[in-house]
């Protein structure tokens, strides 16, 4: 029996750069055998010449592995090659769809400086995934303080440990994103769900706001398609640890709005970010976390069907997986391919690998 079976991670990165198409496979089937997940869904991203052919190889790694891996792609903003008009990044979406990718990665900021959330430019992508049902995750927003941390005392010579100045040392409780800037995000994605109250959109992190669960509860009330994830980062859980009892009434209360997430990479060990939400969610232990240099406090006892929804259930009812033709999937990977060649930094390697997906699908 798998250990974590009965767990899907809604929130996993995945970069490409393996050395090849074969060598990328492996990663993402090592990563999910490592793992014991009943399946992880694989966030793309485009931020750069170096991971902007990921998404063809994750579409690949989804096809050779049906029912164990979903797909979330990330509209080229910050490409050059790509259009990000408004018509260029709805078009950008209908492709991901066609060539049956499962749902939409975006970043606050990422359309550029001074470019608001509410911004008319992304009116036609949510309109064609309202009409679709084509699910977003988004990150927006970060912690206006981040906890103290504390970690173990090291040896000062080798070959034990190498200490590392400021990276080794206990710190204080620090200031993090201001909070005027995550107000008006805040008030911009208001008139986003306004707009768009169709939108099947998951705010990663607890949406940042694990120290406010009132107004996430009022949030979440308003907006009835709106879910979180409980992606780490470690605040999330050094808050909720502040209040077992409060945040264990949350999670009841709102079992069918969370879903479980790691922010794990298929390039690195799965097992510590997922044991460590485990002990929180499972236990009613307090268990120091060398990771995060924090105390976390279990929440336990959570009742098995609020279990069952936030590792798994929830994030199917969220997403909808698409499903794969081979000869729209290998069309979108010779697309890429066309588009990523005008792409200044892009290497040869890199493009060949979008073909190379094209013809195992073909």
């Amino acid at each position: 029996m798998r250990r974590n079976e009965g767990i899907f991670d809604a929130h996993v990165h995945t970069h490409g750069g393996c050395g090849g198409v074969d060598a990328y496979l492996r990663n993402v089937k090592d990563h999910l055998s490592a793992s014991g997940l009943d399946g992880e869904n694989l966030l793309c991203v485009r931020h750069g010449a170096e991971v902007c052919t990921s998404d063809a190889l994750a579409l690949l790694a989804k096809y050779r592995m049906p029912g164990k891996i979903t797909v979330y792609c990330n509209p080229g903003f910050k490409t050059a090659c790509f259009d990000c008009s408004a018509e260029g990044l709805k078009e950008q979406i209908q492709d991901f769809i066609d060539a049956g990718m499962d749902g939409v990665k975006m970043a606050a900021g990422e359309a550029g400086e001074g470019v608001p959330l509410d911004s008319e430019i992304y009116d036609p992508a949510f309109d064609l995934m309202e009409e679709t049902g084509f699910p977003l995750l988004y990150h927006v927003g970060g912690a206006v303080t981040i906890p103290p941390k504390r970690t173990f005392h090291k040896f000062d010579f080798p070959p034990f440990v190498v200490y590392r100045p400021g990276e080794d040392d206990d710190r204080e409780a620090m200031p993090g994103l201001d909070g005027a800037v995550l107000t008006e995000q805040r008030e911009q994605i208001e008139r986003v769900l306004h707009r768009h109250p169709g939108l099947r959109v998951t705010f990663a992190h607890m949406y940042f706001m694990s120290d406010e669960l009132d107004l996430l509860s009022e949030f979440l009330d308003r907006h009835p398609n709106v879910m979180v994830d409980l992606t780490p980062c470690h605040e999330i859980y050094y808050n909720l640890s502040q209040n077992p009892k409060q945040s264990r009434e949350f999670l009841c209360d709102y079992s069918d709005r969370i879903m479980f997430g790691t922010d794990n990479t298929t390039e690195m060990d799965p097992t510590g970010t997922i044991e460590r939400i485990r002990t929180f969610l499972e236990t009613d232990e307090t268990t120091f976390v060398p990771a995060w240099g924090i105390d976390i406090r279990g929440i336990a006892p959570l009742p098995r069907e609020v279990l069952e929804r936030i590792y798994k259930k929830n994030f199917f009812q969220s997403c909808t997986p698409g499903t794969i033709d081979p000869k729209k999937a290998a069309g979108y990977c010779r697309k890429l391919y066309d588009t990523l060649r005008t792409l200044p930094g892009i290497t040869e390697d890199k493009l060949a690998e979008t073909l190379e997906a094209a013809e195992r699908f073909d």
